[in-house]
């Protein structure tokens, strides 16, 4: 894997990470707010709907990069104390070249094996964006890695998971069954026309033993500068179809297997 920085051509600030030559992470070293990605963006707005105002949080994040969503959630949420876990010691040093993060540490270790090893109870956010090149790592979406990140979360905490698929979506409606099963609530933000199965892209879950904004995260999404869809409640349950979670991460098909059906 060859993982190096670019700047931004357009804004002096900015840096990309590439991975085998594929933009794999963007941030703004002068603007922490801006978010260049659509699916960073939902999960700004996911963060900012479930958690409004400047309050402190207690973070994990699951993949580094740049460290994009610790950035702006330490500028949007100044005292916030976070831990990003990151498996690439050549990314997490890339990315320690861009800046320190006030409350933040960063770990090399393994996603599943830190939060194994965590205790209960001790989060507001779990934040998962793991993956091994282009390749999600499915190994945080079965039954048991689920319901260990539960239990992490305090009263009322969120978990953030970001995917990536395609038509016919086998892996997200997998995924989605899990979560499911292991949350009272769940909700899962993309751009229509990757609902619509005309490209690949990003799919964002959050899930929470609580009510999700649904209607704030909908408004939200219709006015965003890339517009985006909330998929929860019977929609979200067609959509998963006859899915069932993973008790084994052998279970979970790779991008774009199987059949489904996409959203019109």
């Amino acid at each position: 894997m060859t993982v190096e920085l670019m700047r931004d051509a357009t804004r002096e600030s900015g840096w990309w990470l590439l991975v085998d030559g594929a933009e794999q992470s963007y941030v703004d070293c002068t603007d922490p707010l801006h978010l260049e990605f659509e699916y960073v963006q939902m999960i700004g707005h996911i963060l900012d709907a479930c958690c409004p105002g400047d309050t402190p949080l207690s973070a994990l994040h699951l993949g580094g990069g740049l460290c994009t969503v610790p950035r702006w959630l330490a500028a949007r949420h100044p005292g916030s104390r976070q831990r990003i876990v990151e498996r690439s010691t050549e990314i997490a040093q890339l990315s320690a070249s861009l800046g320190s993060i006030r409350g933040a540490t960063v770990r090399i270790d393994d996603a599943l094996a830190v939060v194994s090893r965590a205790r209960r109870s001790t989060v507001d956010v779990v934040v998962c964006d793991v993956y091994d090149g282009p390749d999600t790592v499915t190994e945080m979406f079965t039954v048991d890695a689920v319901e260990r990140v539960r239990r992490l979360l305090r009263d009322g905490g969120i978990y953030l998971c970001n995917l990536s698929d395609a038509t016919p979506f086998a892996l997200t409606r997998v995924v989605g069954a899990t979560l499911r099963d292991g949350f009272g609530s769940v909700a899962m933000l993309a751009e229509p026309a990757v609902l619509r199965a005309r490209r690949s892209g990003n799919l964002v879950f959050v899930a929470a033993d609580r009510e999700l904004p649904v209607a704030e995260l909908t408004r939200r999404g219709a006015g965003n500068a890339v517009r985006f869809r909330v998929v929860s409640g019977e929609p979200l349950t067609e959509f998963i179809g006859a899915a069932q979670p993973a008790e084994d991460a052998g279970e979970l098909p790779a991008s774009g297997e199987s059949t489904g059906r996409a959203l019109r």
